[in-house]
């Protein structure tokens, strides 16, 4: 299960860096596949920080 996840965080991340270097970003070495990875998996995970977010926010007194 962590190789899903793994590779999808990685082409995500390299989509992302992509866009934001024009173009220029592989992510083929291992340094740049770390960062994919990272990007990606902020990405990923970020609507379920949201959701977590929102639930406290409205549980509130």
């Amino acid at each position: 299960m962590d190789f899903i996840f793994d590779l999808v965080a990685h082409r995500i991340g390299v989509y992302v860096l992509r866009l934001l270097s024009g173009g220029r970003f592989k992510g083929e070495s291992g340094f740049a596949w770390g960062w994919a990875v990272v990007v990606g998996g902020l990405i990923l995970l970020s609507p379920l920080a949201a959701l977590i977010t929102w639930l406290i926010y409205t549980s509130g007194p």
